[in-house]
């Protein structure tokens, strides 16, 4: 078996549709299985997955213990060399699983691999998903100002955005394979050996950071993690985490995790400070007053 891709799903049954539909238009000149882990979904993700996709192998969980536990658990049945991570909300194309699989057969030391989320990238809303460098107080304190007051999704930002993300160094280059630090977990090929070699996710984060924590300890390990141009998916982003009425403490939590394993007490606690006070006030103050905004608009049209 060459890859196994493993899917986690919460509450998403049309999103996890479309993104096994794309999965299995691989074409099957790659052996690979699809496994998916529901955490207890309440709609009809399950059934769904039963009906319409019967080659999926799918664990149904009766609670919801997080990504990285959940993920842990189809890595622990998978049967492929490599496993595809995949998120819910995330679409592949055709060559990505086998371009992906090239890449890493061409560079045995590599542990991890990734290419660009070109629905993301164009909107100049975020990295293509590879970061030359770990999570910083400095860079998290950045991000949650920008949290507080970025424009509109829609809006064409790269004129902003890319003077930015040179600053900080995770500009990269249009073309190409590239070394880098870290890689965001929507979409992440790692050889199954060596997650069995460091233990898998560290089950400490419900949700967010565990990418960055993952790639980290395979760097330490002493296997690289590569980002290449040859290919590319879609990632929708935050389709399941929306849902969530906690999701800047569960956010709040994983990062004061990832700095307690990484950078120390002190370094946590001013994480806490300011994030308290950026994002749990100032950006909970924005969201509801935009929800305000909203409810008046509808009561006005009706």
């Amino acid at each position: 078996m060459d890859v196994s891709v493993t899917i986690v799903n919460w509450n998403r049954a049309a999103l996890l549709a479309e993104c096994l539909r794309s999965v299995f238009a691989t074409p099957r000149t790659l052996a690979y299985e699809v496994i998916v882990v529901d955490n207890a979904s309440t709609d009809d993700s399950v059934a769904m997955v039963r009906e319409r996709f019967p080659d999926v192998r799918l664990i149904a969980n009766a609670g919801n213990p997080g990504f990285g536990r959940a993920q842990n658990q189809a890595i622990a049945v998978a049967r492929g060399r490599y496993v595809l991570m995949l998120n819910n909300d995330a679409t592949l194309e055709p060559g990505t699983m086998p371009a992906l699989v090239r890449l890493m057969d061409d560079h045995p030391r590599a542990g991890a691999s990734s290419c660009p989320d070109h629905a993301q990238v164009a909107l100049g809303t975020a990295t293509s998903g590879a970061f030359r460098t770990f999570p910083s107080l400095g860079r998290t304190v950045v991000e949650n100002v920008w949290a507080v007051v970025r424009p509109p999704r829609t809006w064409d930002i790269r004129w902003l955005t890319a003077p930015v993300h040179r600053w900080i160094g995770d500009e990269l280059p249009a073309s190409g394979v590239v070394d880098v630090a870290w890689l965001v977990g929507a979409l992440l090929v790692v050889r199954r050996d060596v997650m069995t070699q460091i233990g898998g996710f560290d089950e400490g984060f419900f949700l967010f950071d565990e990418d960055a924590d993952l790639c980290r300890r395979i760097r330490a390990s002493g296997w690289s993690i590569l980002f290449t141009t040859a290919t590319a998916f879609s990632h929708r982003g935050g389709a399941s985490s929306a849902l969530r009425d906690d999701l800047e403490k569960v956010r709040g939590d994983s990062r004061a995790h990832y700095f307690r394993k990484h950078a120390g007490r002190w370094t946590t606690a001013l994480f806490r400070v300011q994030h308290f006070v950026l994002r749990r006030c100032l950006l909970g103050w924005r969201r509801r007053l935009t929800r305000s905004r909203e409810a008046e608009a509808l009561r006005r049209v009706a």
